[in-house]
């Protein structure tokens, strides 16, 4: 199923539901928070596939599939230009009251996705911080900026309802993290390949397997499976047969 959306008392429920409803990863898709839960509205999540190839699946309406005796509810309308504007007006207010001296930009996109509908994407670019300023807003290993961009998510629903989700990048760090592990993804292939036999890769973050994911799913000669659990999980890379 291309993507499904399901309510849950919480994020973490709804989420946990969809992933087992569509038999997936979490670092195999892409997960969307339309609605935080609060007391008197439970959390709405999309969750969609990372692979569009994925035709024997049966066909779901989205709009159909909730979570068990969930609610149905209306949503606002999806506006990208609103919530892109609102997290840049956020995140500028994050960065004066931290008094750091940068600039935001953003950066709308729409592309079709597996079910033919559009999906929007935002990036907030922080520019103009000095080196130490970009290690400190980014954090090990990615962490803080994690931290940042949920917080801003959460932040933009709060005033603008329904939205893609938005991604944070400082210093091009997300751009220069992609390329790298994009890198390795296509020198563990190739060693796999060459050798025969299963690679597995250190733990990562899921939005780091997701890159590893997706920068092999093409492959005719190799694919990936995540195993483990929490900061544990990997992926191995195996030949294909």
């Amino acid at each position: 199923m291309p993507s499904i959306e399901i309510s849950a008392r919480t994020i973490a429920e709804a989420t946990r539901l969809a992933l087992e409803q569509m038999g997936v990863d979490e670092d195999e898709v892409l997960i969307e928070v339309l609605q935080n839960g609060d007391d008197e509205n439970e959390a709405l999540v999309r969750v969609s596939t990372t692979d569009p190839s994925d035709e024997d699946a049966p066909e779901i309406d989205s709009d159909e599939v909730v979570a068990e005796d969930s609610p149905r509810r209306s949503r606002a309308p999806l506006d990208p230009q609103a919530a892109g504007a609102e997290g840049r007006r956020i995140l500028e207010g994050i960065l004066d009251r931290m008094e750091v001296e940068g600039y935001v930009t953003v950066q709308h996109s729409t592309s079709a996705g597996p079910d033919g509908e559009p999906q929007h994407s935002i990036m907030l670019y922080v520019e103009g911080l000095d080196e130490e300023t970009v290690g400190l807003m980014i954090g090990r290993r990615g962490e803080t900026l994690r931290s940042l961009q949920f917080l801003i998510n959460t932040l933009v629903n709060r005033h603008v309802g329904r939205w893609p989700q938005i991604v944070i990048d400082v210093g091009n760090y997300r751009q220069r993290r992609q390329e790298s592990l994009e890198g390795l993804a296509r020198r563990v292939a190739e060693q796999v390949r060459a050798t025969g036999r299963p690679h597995v890769l250190d733990p990562m973050q899921a939005y780091d397997r997701r890159i590893i994911h997706m920068a092999l799913r093409d492959d005719a000669t190799v694919y990936t499976e995540s195993t483990g659990e929490g900061e544990s999980r990997k992926i191995t890379v195996y030949p294909k047969k």
